[in-house]
């Protein structure tokens, strides 16, 4: 099936049109000798199958999950890898990823971390599931060395539902890829966003586009599991890919459960709209081809 896709640009405007669009930008980026690993794609859309959220700000949502292959920025991903390295350049959307009791678990997770460190100064606070980090103020602390100096611990059963998690993420990566090595990377943490709250850090100007590629180094696929919903538990904090020369912009509307997939590189630039009411919860999961970079933590 081919969808009627809107995404930012001309109102109305179709996949097809999209498509023959990027064709367009993708010939003449050839001639600029754009070192691109997947040319003329675009916004051509592969449906793989259940409901989903993309949508462009004005337009309504599309009905159906689906894997949205983009061109790749060949720079990003060197030295490449074999079995690893992304051969094309993908956003994927798989709603209900997660279930229902594994996301409360996860949100229980998340808060018993961040009540170590007593959150963060601003809106943001972080709990690092790789070193422990926990946001402390404007600082971090260590949550894993204060829990073993009290000789205390995370509930073992949350820690099993995240690990197990996180193994299903990394098989989905795999799979959608068709890759046969993967390591998970370093930070792979729980978010929260609470409105209302100034900035009082970099770290809390989340709105600004950033490529992880750049921000993390080792990322070569990025994961977010969205643990709460917009709409039903916060207003705004929808995620945006931004528009480049590349690709056109698109925006997702997160619900609890939702995984969404991507490649890290230059061709998938992002930022999450300011949250202006209610609490919003994620967790990043990031993957790497580089064994020197692999987190070895398991729970």
């Amino acid at each position: 099936a081919r969808l009627q896709l809107e995404m930012p640009g001309k109102p109305g405007a179709t996949s097809a049109a999209a498509a023959k669009a990027a064709r367009r930008r993708a010939a003449q980026s050839k001639t600029k000798g754009s070192p691109h690993l997947w040319a003329g794609v675009g916004t051509a859309v592969v449906v793989v199958g259940v409901a989903a959220a993309w949508l462009r700000p004005e337009a309504v949502v599309v009905t159906e999950a689906q894997v949205l292959k983009v061109q790749c920025d060949a720079d990003s991903y060197k030295p490449r890898v074999e079995g690893c390295s992304p051969g094309w350049c993908f956003r994927e959307v798989v709603p209900d990823f997660a279930t229902p009791e594994e996301v409360s678990a996860l949100v229980t997770l998340a808060d018993s971390g961040m009540s170590i460190g007593g959150g963060g100064s601003g809106p943001v606070s972080i709990f690092d599931m790789t070193s422990g980090a926990v946001s402390h103020g404007s600082q971090f602390l260590s949550a894993f060395d204060l829990l073993s100096q009290a000789g205390k611990s995370l509930n073992q059963t949350h820690l099993d539902t995240f690990q197990a998690v996180v193994d299903r993420v990394g098989e989905r990566v795999k799979q959608t890829m068709g890759l046969t090595t993967l390591y998970p990377a370093s930070p792979s943490f729980f978010s929260r966003i609470e409105s209302g709250k100034p900035a009082k850090q970099l770290n809390d100007e989340y709105w600004h586009p950033h490529i992880d590629t750049r921000q993390y180094g080792s990322f070569i696929y990025t994961s977010l599991l969205y643990l709460n919903s917009n709409s039903d538990n916060y207003q705004g904090g929808e995620f945006i890919f931004t528009e480049t020369h590349r690709q056109q912009g698109s925006t997702l509307k997160p619900k609890a459960g939702m995984l969404l997939l991507f490649t890290s590189g230059e061709e998938n630039p992002h930022h999450i709209r300011k949250v202006t009411s209610g609490v919003r919860y994620a967790v990043t999961i990031s993957w790497t081809c580089n064994k020197a970079a692999a987190n070895t933590r398991r729970f």
